[in-house]
């Protein structure tokens, strides 16, 4: 009999909304922390904290509708992507092959935002989220700093314990976000770490070595500062130093010089292999505009009749550009919902910005063109790393903004 009644207590505790929102926050806690450093780590707690959300669902779920309904334009583009992109999968060859692929890149990847909408957070718990992310972040740049100080001499590209590419994608979305916040927090504490964190993310940077990165981060970093100062003349003013800078350390090292110079080499064996896998793609979009060869086709597509002659890297799986991916996959459809979609998060997070300086909304942007403009030069959307990366970054985004719109 008192075992009985143990039990009951214990599964009243375990059961309480309280303890089960408690349990997921930790477990987004080490997501946060290990999403930039361990994919297979991160993944074990993405596991935990989605399983607690279905747990707090299970038990209550009358408040979910609140935030979907706040945010419902933010929904819409991406309800209208997965569409897309499924309806492709309908239309391919391989049906069974395409939906498998649509539920592991869109619905497992994409299911990375949904805790921090279900479960119930404040101010300071989305905060310490958020800190979590930049530290991993850190400690993810810090190692490839630590591998480039060591084997520099022998190598020019590094990823740390991710790939080059997945690591630059972390860049290009961080380092930007790491200068909007150094201009905008007060506590001195948290700014020394993140002048600290923004000077071992340069250092990442040029020891990463990916020219797309490098592209998108002088591009965005300006940009985001240009936005942040209404004084224009001092916005011009830091954006041209950090310019100058750049290029002075870029001019000074003869490495870095040498790879910086091959961007617009289109004899370079990089450059001129994107440069066909690009026509490659837009030829399936010529002969299938609609719907794409249809979703998880494209590598049969490619490499079966798509490759030109001249192509020297036969064995490509991708375009290495996320909007011709999008065409040579899913058509215009597809490639219609995807642009909607960036341009849609483009004019939500600046208007956010502009009208109301929301910080979280300025942060969103960074998330959405950091992506987006490394995007340009490799096909990053589904990259497990950096689809994750994103949809959670902007979860706390939305979040964030939804607990200080109601305060």
């Amino acid at each position: 009999m008192r075992m009985d009644v143990l039990k009951i207590f214990g599964t009243m505790s375990f059961s309480q909304i309280e303890n089960i929102e408690k349990r997921t926050f930790y477990y987004l806690c080490g997501f946060s922390f290990f999403l930039p450093l361990s994919k297979a780590v991160g993944n074990i707690f993405l596991a935990l904290a989605i399983f607690g959300m279905i747990h707090r669902l299970f038990i209550k779920n009358d408040d979910v509708k609140e935030i979907f309904c706040a945010y419902k334009k933010i929904f819409t583009p991406i309800f209208l992507l997965l569409a897309a992109v499924f309806i492709s999968a309908l239309t391919s060859a391989d049906v069974f092959f395409g939906v498998k692929k649509f539920t592991e890149k869109y619905i497992l990847h994409m299911a990375a935002i949904l805790p921090v909408l279900f479960i119930s957070c404040d101010r300071e718990k989305i905060l310490k989220l958020a800190k979590l992310l930049l530290a991993g972040v850190f400690f993810s740049n810090f190692i490839v700093v630590a591998q480039g100080f060591l084997h520099f001499e022998n190598e020019w590209r590094f990823g740390g314990t991710l790939t080059p590419m997945t690591q630059g994608s972390l860049l290009a979305v961080f380092l930007p976000i790491y200068t909007i916040l150094i201009m905008h927090v007060k506590k001195s504490r948290l700014r020394i770490f993140l002048i600290l964190a923004s000077a071992v993310g340069f250092l990442a940077l040029l020891f990463n070595g990916t020219r797309g990165v490098w592209i998108a981060t002088l591009i965005l970093i300006p940009a985001v500062i240009l936005i942040y100062f209404e004084n224009k003349i001092k916005s011009v003013g830091v954006a041209f130093l950090i310019l100058l800078i750049t290029g002075g350390i870029f001019f000074a090292t003869p490495n870095l010089y040498e790879r910086f110079s091959t961007i617009t080499n289109i004899n370079m064996q990089s450059n001129s292999e994107r440069l066909l896998m690009w026509q490659s793609a837009l030829n399936m979009f010529e002969d299938n505009p609609i719907f794409g060869v249809g979703y998880g086709q494209y590598k049969f597509a490619y490499q079966n009749k798509y490759i030109l002659p001249e192509a020297k890297e036969r064995h490509q799986e991708h375009a290495h550009n996320n909007i011709l991916q999008m065409l040579a996959e899913c058509g215009i459809v597809g490639a219609a919902a995807f642009l909607f979609m960036w341009g849609y998060f483009s004019y939500f997070s600046l208007r956010a910005w502009l009208k109301e300086k929301k910080v979280a909304g300025l942060l969103f942007f960074c998330v959405v063109w950091g992506t987006m403009l490394h995007g340009l030069t490799e096909f990053n959307f589904e990259t497990a790393v950096t689809s994750k990366m994103f949809w959670y970054a902007l979860g706390l985004c939305i979040v964030y903004d939804f607990i200080e719109s109601r305060a």
